[in-house]
């Protein structure tokens, strides 16, 4: 099964496309690990549900279980209906490649204004030590450079006191404006992490009030984040930008 599972059929699809790129690297290695381990035509479907066992028991949550498990029976159903070399398909647990995940909070519009005016943003101030060992905090309010009543025996806490004050408007701030327009962009265009991620300022046209998606970051088994086309042809589109957050994009 070490070939089925590895991914040596040419006829299936490469790694970065089809189903498998849906599937994380870690849920894959579990169910190609599970093939490499027994041998050929001696996989019981009492095997494959101590396998699964001892997944969940081994911490491995409910989701990436059911992951694993679809990934695995695909791969058998492959060996068992197309190649002929197992006389069934094993995974025969019923309800194992199901999931029932709790249903995400959605965010308010002001909400997601509210987050949007947050990210990038940075208290603007210093911490120095003194040569007692205390540290200082100076911060900028109002354009003017005070000091901080308070000597803080640790940087972190001189640290925390700052931002504190940055997100009480008791110090004044800066923020990088292309990360307002990332979380705005992100929620009411409806783009992916990869996609908005990879966005560039010639594929907003703030005439017309669109976005051209035309690439999305991939991230490798290995972790390495890369560039490249959507998957897909349908992932090459054109997306409206709504009227309150177009102004946020052009300013960045």
């Amino acid at each position: 099964m070490a070939g089925l599972a590895g991914g040596g059929r040419p006829e299936l699809p490469a790694a970065g496309t089809g189903p498998q790129a849906a599937c994380p690297a870690a849920e894959r290695a579990q169910g190609r690990e599970a093939a490499r381990s027994a041998a050929l035509g001696k996989l019981p479907t009492a095997m494959i549900r101590q396998w699964r066992a001892d997944l969940l028991g081994n911490g491995v949550s409910v989701s990436m279980a059911a992951k694993a498990y679809r990934l695995l029976r695909a791969v058998l159903m492959t060996a068992a209906e197309d190649d002929h070399i197992i006389p069934s398909n094993p995974c025969r647990i019923r309800g194992a490649g199901d999931e029932h995940p709790e249903e995400r909070p959605v965010l308010t519009v002001a909400q997601v204004f509210d987050l949007a005016d947050r990210v990038g943003r940075r208290p603007v101030g210093n911490v120095r030590k003194l040569k007692s060992g205390a540290y200082r905090l100076r911060f900028q309010r109002h354009g003017e450079m005070r000091t901080h009543p308070e000597a803080f025996v640790t940087r972190s806490e001189a640290e925390r006191a700052l931002w504190k004050m940055g997100m009480g408007s008791r110090a004044d701030c800066t923020q990088d404006r292309r990360f307002r327009a990332l979380v705005l962009l992100a929620t009411f265009a409806s783009l992916r992490w990869g996609e908005v991620s990879a966005l560039r300022r010639s594929d907003i046209d703030l005439d017309a009030g669109t976005v051209r998606i035309r690439a999305a970051f991939v991230e490798r088994s290995t972790g390495e984040l890369v560039i490249g086309p959507p998957k897909s042809k349908a992932g090459r589109r054109i997306v409206g930008i709504p009227k309150r957050s177009a102004p946020c994009c052009g300013s960045t």
